[in-house]
């Protein structure tokens, strides 16, 4: 009797890789369950089952609805339904594309693809189309270097991106093209009314007033306690032609060197 050969180990593993896998079959419990959306549950002669669903309704126990049962493929494209996962995807006809089919072939999008520079093409009509930029161009094709990206606009003004140039739109008491320059508001003649000196600051100016004056162009006359200068509900009391006092309710204190600096001092705040 010849000796049994040990099999090749290409056989076994080809065995080994063809067994069959665990069985996990749908079981009937009745003429329904576990069917769902009015599915009919069918049994095997082996005892497995399948739900057979009702239309409109797919998917191992019917729990899906038909995703095809609205058919939004346009221009001809066919509706493919995945039934295990409740989705669809349209196979378009010859010359159209697009999630929905709704796109020619024939578009500037995919025949020239019109926008530079890693650009983005939507659809919008026909034969329209818009361009997304990436970050660093500009421009209807994304054809321009975005000049704005190296903030070239100084002092908080704008920039706006003109073809391959910037713009820069500034606040008030700047100039230059960059909006590099302040404005002195000193130099116009009668800035400060009454003999006051006008004090030139970055984007603005203030007005040191003479004695008597206040305002923001020293225009008006100053009257102590018009308005009070008193808080925490304190009471403002006129000691004389420009100064003044607080009289301060009880739990509050005043600091009597502050005041005496109010009665003498002409650049204290509350006095002239």
């Amino acid at each position: 009797m010849p000796a049994l050969r040990a099999a090749p180990l290409w056989a076994l593993l080809a065995l080994w890789l063809c067994r069959p896998a665990p069985a996990r079959a749908l079981q009937c419990r009745d003429g329904y369950e576990p069917c769902v959306n009015e599915g009919v549950c069918v049994t095997y002669h082996n005892g497995t089952g399948y739900c057979k669903c009702a239309e409109g309704f797919l998917g191992e126990y019917c729990q899906h609805r038909d995703p095809c049962e609205k058919n939004r493929c346009q221009n001809g494209g066919t509706c493919v339904a995945q039934a295990m996962l409740g989705k669809a995807t349209c196979r378009c006809a010859l010359g159209f594309t697009g999630d929905d089919c709704q796109y020619s072939t024939t578009h500037p999008c995919f025949v020239s693809h019109p926008c530079l520079n890693g650009g983005t093409c939507h659809v919008r009509s026909r034969d329209g189309y818009e361009c997304t930029c990436q970050v660093g161009f500009t421009g209807k094709l994304c054809q321009w270097t975005d000049a704005c990206l190296s903030h070239p606009c100084a002092n908080g003004s704008t920039c706006t991106t003109v073809a391959n140039q910037f713009s820069c739109k500034c606040l008030t008491g700047f100039t230059g093209q960059k909006c590099e320059t302040d404005v002195n508001e000193c130099d116009i003649p009668g800035q400060c009314q009454h003999g006051g000196t006008c004090l030139n600051l970055p984007g603005s100016y203030q007005c040191q007033c003479p004695q008597g004056f206040t305002g923001q162009h020293c225009d008006s006359l100053y009257v102590p306690c018009a308005p009070s200068p008193c808080v925490n509900g304190g009471t403002c009391r006129q000691t004389g032609d420009f100064t003044f006092e607080c009289n301060c309710l009880p739990g509050t204190a005043r600091n009597k060197r502050n005041l005496r600096k109010r009665q003498i001092g002409l650049e204290w705040k509350g006095t002239q």
